[in-house]
């Protein structure tokens, strides 16, 4: 949609990352050289909210097939020491020791997503899923998007990154200065004290 039909830049993506403290997000990058960042964030927002209705007409054998293939692809084995490494000590990373949910690191964490895309009654790892069709697993999600996607729902949050070029300086220097406008290196330095995970000087 925002590459090909919308076409606003050669390079875009939309891809799952663990933010800090360890919560998910979903991370939406488009590059482009003629739209403006404002315009981009735009149609961004109108393609997450556009994805809801594909997902609601998606055919359930189409969805237990995409369901399948999410599964294969969190379940592939580290092929380097260097990735398993980095899996692993992504997750010790994530731990936070006043959270009672990020507390300790949970190192079969992709094991038990892959558990929850299981539609069949027995697991590998010998666990039982709540789901068994692939009509409840999307009505699982859709009730995820409804909760942290939706523009109406108080849970969804949303960071906008936008990157200027030379020419479009003046509409970055009509933020400079606003509320909830980050636009230097000490405006990131002091958002980054205010918060629990890496901060700008070390605890000892």
């Amino acid at each position: 949609q925002l590459r090909t039909k919308e076409q606003l830049g050669y390079i875009v993506a939309a891809v799952v990352k663990k933010s800090t403290g360890g919560g998910n997000g979903l991370h939406v990058i488009v590059q482009s050289s003629s739209t403006l960042p404002p315009a981009i964030e735009e149609s961004c927002l109108r393609w997450v909210e556009q994805f809801r209705k594909e997902l609601e007409e998606m055919p359930d054998s189409r969805f237990a097939m995409e369901a399948a293939a999410v599964k294969a692809n969190l379940l592939e084995k580290d092929i380097k020491l260097s990735e398993e490494v980095s899996s692993v000590w992504g997750e010790i990373l994530s731990t936070m020791s006043h959270s009672e949910h990020f507390k300790n690191p949970d190192f079969d964490r992709i094991e038990k997503f892959a558990d929850v895309l299981t539609l069949d009654d027995k697991q590998g790892n010998g666990s039982v899923s709540s789901i068994k069709t692939a009509a409840e697993l999307k009505q699982k999600v859709l009730e995820f998007y409804d909760k942290y996607f939706s523009p109406d729902s108080p849970d969804r949050r949303i960071v906008s990154s936008r990157v200027y070029n030379r020419k479009a300086k003046a509409v970055y220097e009509e933020n400079v200065g606003k509320a909830g406008f980050i636009s230097s290196y000490d405006d990131s330095r002091k958002l980054k004290q205010m918060l629990t995970a890496f901060p700008t000087a070390p605890y000892w």
